[in-house]
């Protein structure tokens, strides 16, 4: 069962010297290499099998190589294989390693690599190995790429290892190089490092009729039978046995890492926690050959700057170097610079589409809720008919002197479930659009001007000045169009009739073209109330890719006359749009963004934001599912201030009843009094201060309860007409 990873990540500090991660982290990772190569098994044991056999970091210390003549390491032969001139370069690793596989294959140390295809065809078909090419005598080796070449070597190490006698001594003699590193993770799978860092799952399967019965207890597979006269021994022969239950399993492997990137991705992806341990323990290995690849292939690059400075007319040799240093200086500089207008030109439309979504949204919700509340007011309306009942007199929840009861707000639930329901108005969209047809496409392409496209030639340009683009993909020049009409969908339809010759338009969001003429005048208007401005059809940037002078506008309001003054500028024999290469443009961007050059504004500035409709119906749609959640917390508030008012009703009368109490008991006292005062002066005297006493100590208690209560509720009466109120009762 597995260990489950309870602890931290790995940490390269606990296993690598800090000399090895600081060259790690300045030495450039060397050159690119495609997926579909780096994951092929083949080529995986093909180079795992020559750090074995060549002069190599694993072969240092292990004495004489079998192909001592060879300095190999992957990075080198992967840059001999992106280069052009491989086959005529015969000092390159590749060819140097070629050569002498066809040498231990034919047996002869003067075989010569022009006799390749037919010394090997003639080998491996004895073998019935890759038949594919092997019977096939019209198809060269250089004609294939590169992983069926390294099918074709796949076979021919295995061949070596089947026939060579050179090979099975140097096996013998180097038995430990060739058992890697093994993890078992499951009862038939396995985990392999290979040289250089290059991890591999073995998984074994059997068929379901393999059976294997052999008398494993038997000494030499052998029968012994004793008589009286003679003994008989019988040799029992399981080999047909054995080779039947061989030929029943299969051995799946598959290349889980083949960098040192991906080594260290999965090094701490892993949740297993013995694999994890099991990966560190090669990482100082790993990083060891990683370091010494960096090396050999910088040191390549030197030398080769310094043949081609030596090969060059004489001139003087630091001139030389001065210049390609300044030319290197200042591609990198253009490099940099576009890859920050690129950056600075995406990020702009992502913001401007953020922006438009955002004010869309908020005009798409408002207009739910005016749909939503007339539809309240209908269903209101259509109960009073229906059930008979009288609410007029009731206010809403919410509304000034609202009294309703707790049933009321069971009955105002219903009535929304019923909208929400069958609302009439509410279930009518905002935005109407037929759902794409027969899916929605999938862009892969940036959209982007072509003079921020990133191409393959420039990064080859750039990779041959020792600059590093590994991180970096060429663009897609693909563009797709899908509208609303259903006329037709798909990619690169420039020459078809129904994209031709229509005016066309880009959604910023998803990047689809679509015919201008058939966005509906609804969602112009809304995009317009997102802008809180009118917006017409003739404000956004359109092209069109048969005539470029009929329908392309650059849709800035203030820069039509000046375009028109741009356009008859030019040169008479000259088209308007010569100078701008729109009529051999393969992409209707490639106009969009001459049409702004034309017309004095910068590429990197975005016209107007357009969003189609199938974009605002997914926004709606988004609003949709938040609105029942939106309702239930609108209600709650709602009742809660309900209940709030109430409260405070309840309170104001209970105050007004003390105080018409407190009145009343004073009046009654000062009668008394003005009764006794006739009788007994000095008691009259004396009940007057008592009585006033009485009633301004009253009045105190009364104000300060009126004042303490006035902090927490903001709606009694001032503190000085209470006041007032109450000393005028207590006069006698």
């Amino acid at each position: 069962m597995k260990r489950e990873l309870e602890a931290e990540p790995i940490l390269l500090e606990e296993y690598l010297s800090e000399l090895q991660i600081q060259q790690l982290s300045k030495t450039p990772p060397g050159p690119p290499v495609a997926d579909e190569l780096v994951h092929n098994w083949h080529y995986q044991y093909v180079v795992s099998w020559l750090y074995n056999v060549c002069d190599s970091t694993f072969t240092a210390d292990q004495g004489k190589a079998m192909f001592s003549s060879i300095a190999f390491d992957e990075k080198l032969l992967l840059q001999d294989l992106q280069s052009q001139d491989w086959e005529e370069n015969d000092v390159s690793l590749y060819t140097q390693v070629r050569e002498c596989v066809l040498k231990t294959v034919t047996q002869n140390k003067k075989a010569q690599l022009k006799e390749w295809d037919v010394a090997i065809k003639y080998n491996l078909a004895q073998w019935n190995a890759v038949l594919w090419w092997a019977q096939d005598q019209e198809t060269r080796f250089t004609d294939l790429n590169v992983v069926q070449q390294f099918d074709v070597l796949y076979a021919c190490i295995k061949y070596i290892e089947r026939k060579s006698q050179s090979f099975r001594l140097y096996l013998n003699a180097h038995l430990a190089q060739f058992q890697f590193p093994e993890c078992v993770v499951g009862e038939r799978r396995s985990m392999f490092v290979l040289p250089g860092g290059k991890l591999v799952e073995r998984t074994m399967t059997a068929h379901e009729e393999a059976h294997l019965r052999v008398p494993i207890k038997f000494r030499n597979c052998s029968v012994r039978y004793e008589g009286e006269d003679e003994v008989e021994v019988r040799q029992l022969d399981f080999g047909p046995e054995i080779d039947d239950f061989l030929s029943r399993l299969s051995l799946d492997f598959k290349v889980l890492s083949g960098s040192w990137g991906e080594y260290l991705g999965y090094l701490n992806e892993t949740t297993d926690q013995g694999l994890q341990e099991f990966l560190a323990q090669q990482l100082p290995l790993v990083a060891e050959n990683e370091l010494n690849g960096r090396r050999l292939l910088a040191n390549r690059e030197r030398e080769r700057s310094m043949a081609e400075l030596l090969v060059r007319r004489k001139r003087s040799s630091r001139l030389v170097a001065r210049e390609e240093d300044t030319k290197r200086r200042d591609l990198e500089s253009r490099w940099l610079e576009k890859l920050d207008d690129r950056d600075q030109y995406l990020r702009s439309r992502q913001r401007a589409v953020a922006k438009m979504s955002k004010a869309i949204k908020d005009v798409i919700w408002s207009q739910l809720w005016d749909k939503f509340d007339l539809d309240v007011k209908v269903e209101k309306l259509r109960r009073r008919t229906v059930d008979g009942q009288q609410l007029a007199a009731t206010p809403e929840p919410g509304s000034p002197g609202s009294l309703a009861p707790v049933d009321h707000y069971a009955w105002l639930a219903a009535i929304d479930q019923s909208v929400l329901e069958n609302g009439e108005k509410f279930h009518h969209r905002v935005i109407q659009v037929d759902p794409a047809l027969p899916t929605p496409l999938e862009v892969d392409s940036r959209e982007l001007p072509d003079e921020l496209l990133i191409t393959r030639e420039e990064l080859s340009g750039l990779a041959n000045h020792g600059l590093p683009v590994a991180d970096y993909t060429p663009d897609s020049t693909d563009w797709a169009f899908q509208c609303p009409c259903q006329e037709v969908s798909g990619f690169n339809l420039n020459d078809h009739d129904a994209v031709r010759s229509h005016t066309l338009i880009c959604c910023d969001s998803c990047l689809r073209w679509q015919h201008l003429e058939c966005q509906r005048d609804e969602w112009v208007e809304l995009l317009g109330q997102a802008r809180q401005k009118p917006l017409q059809r003739k404000d956004f940037v359109s092209v069109t890719l048969a005539s470029p002078h009929a329908h392309a506008h650059a849709l800035h309001r203030g820069q039509r006359r000046s375009a028109r003054h741009a356009d008859t500028n030019l040169h008479p024999s000259q088209p308007a749009d010569a100078d701008l290469g729109l009529s051999s443009a393969p992409r209707p961007v490639t106009r969009k963004s001459s049409l702004a050059l034309a017309n004095n504004t910068s590429a990197n500035l975005l016209p107007e934001t357009f969003v189609c409709s199938w974009c605002m119906h997914a926004l709606e749609d988004d609003l949709r599912d938040a609105f029942v959640r939106e309702l239930r917390q609108t209600r709650v508030q709602q009742r809660k201030a309900h209940d709030e008012r109430e409260r405070r009703k309840r309170q104001k009368e209970v105050r007004k009843s003390a105080a018409a109490s407190t009145a009343k008991n004073t009046d009654d006292a000062g009668a008394d009094i003005n009764d006794n005062a006739t009788v007994n002066p000095t008691a009259n005297a004396t009940a007057n201060a008592t009585a006033n006493a009485t009633a301004n100590a009253t009045a105190n208690a009364t104000a300060t309860t009126s004042g303490t209560q006035k902090k927490t509720q903001p709606s009694r009466l001032p503190r000085s007409q209470f006041s007032h109120s109450t000393s005028h009762f207590a006069q006698p």
